[in-house]
C-alpha cells in the first residue's frame, strides 16, 4: 500500500497494488497494474498503462472524488508510475 495524500477529510488517500501483467503488441511492450485506490471509506479500481516513457491511469467514478481532486490523484498516479515506486 502507497500512501498519496490526504482527502478534505484528512483521511489517508492510498493506492493498494492487486496485481500486474505484461503486454507485448508486435514489437511494442507495455506493463499494466492494476490497484485499488482509496481512503478507507470510498475505493475505486484504477489501471495503469506504461509504455515508452508515457502513463495512462484510467479510473471510473466513485465518490471518493468528492474529498480529493481526480486530476490531483492522476498526476500523482503517474508520477509513481514514472519514478517507478510501484514494483
Amino acid at each position: 500500500m502507497i500512501y498519496l495524500t490526504n482527502d478534505a477529510l484528512d483521511q489517508a488517500v492510498y493506492f493498494e497494488m492487486r496485481g500486474k501483467e505484461a503486454l507485448r503488441t508486435g514489437r511494442s511492450f507495455q506493463q499494466v497494474y492494476h490497484g485499488l485506490l482509496g481512503n478507507g471509506v470510498h475505493e475505486v479500481e484504477v489501471t495503469l498503462k506504461r509504455r515508452r516513457g508515457s502513463v495512462e491511469v484510467a479510473f471510473g467514478d466513485s465518490a471518493l472524488f468528492c474529498f480529493v481532486e481526480e486530476d490531483a490523484l492522476r498526476r500523482m498516479l503517474e508520477g509513481m508510475m514514472k519514478e517507478k515506486t510501484v514494483h
